[in-house]
């Protein structure tokens, strides 16, 4: 179901483009790659000068190499456009430092822990924020493949909360009734 109409007319502005394709390799590894873009249909101001309608103010890529336990085992940054030039692009060699953390719970708090303030960069760190949900998604039927563990997404949202009722109608083994309050 879309949104409800617009309270108000309204004329575009600014635009974020967050796009992440998954990437199953022959070597059994994925490859999780990221774009974001930021265009404006105006012309903006940047580092000396104005930035032409239409052409991204920020165009940064990621991409993460996972292995089978959602393991970072490469990752490279890439940057196209920045407002400041060379400089936005520089900081693109250090988000290796994403290799060994592992794509699951706390994962966003690592990106935060290692590329937070001026030890990254805003744009891919938000981008790699995104991918590792994506990850998630991409490596859902392997990360699922034994009946005997527990689901990677119990708990990991409102829907799937363990005492709820869709992990009661879906994964009933690991469904936990909340206690009982006395009232």
């Amino acid at each position: 179901m879309p949104l409800s109409p617009p309270a108000s007319p309204r004329v575009p502005g600014h635009c974020r483009t967050l796009s992440i394709q998954a990437y199953r390799r022959a070597d059994g590894l994925w490859d999780i790659e990221g774009h974001l873009t930021d265009i404006w249909p105006t012309p903006v101001p940047k580092a000396g000068g104005l930035l032409p309608p239409g052409e991204p103010m920020h165009a940064m890529w990621l991409r993460l190499t996972i292995d089978a336990t959602a393991t970072i085992v490469d990752a490279e940054a890439s940057t196209d456009a920045g407002p400041y030039g060379h400089a936005c692009g520089a900081i693109n060699a250090d988000y290796r430092k994403l290799i060994g953390v592992q794509v699951a719970r706390g994962y966003r708090d690592a990106i935060r822990k290692l590329f937070g303030r001026t030890a990254g960069c805003t744009h891919i760190n938000e981008l790699a924020g995104a991918m590792g949900s994506a990850a998630m998604q991409a490596m859902w039927e392997d990360m699922n493949a034994d009946p005997a563990a527990r689901p990677a997404a119990l708990d990991g949202c409102h829907a799937l909360k363990s005492d709820g009722p869709q992990v009661a109608a879906f994964f009933p083994r690991w469904y936990a009734p909340a206690p009982r309050t006395a009232g």
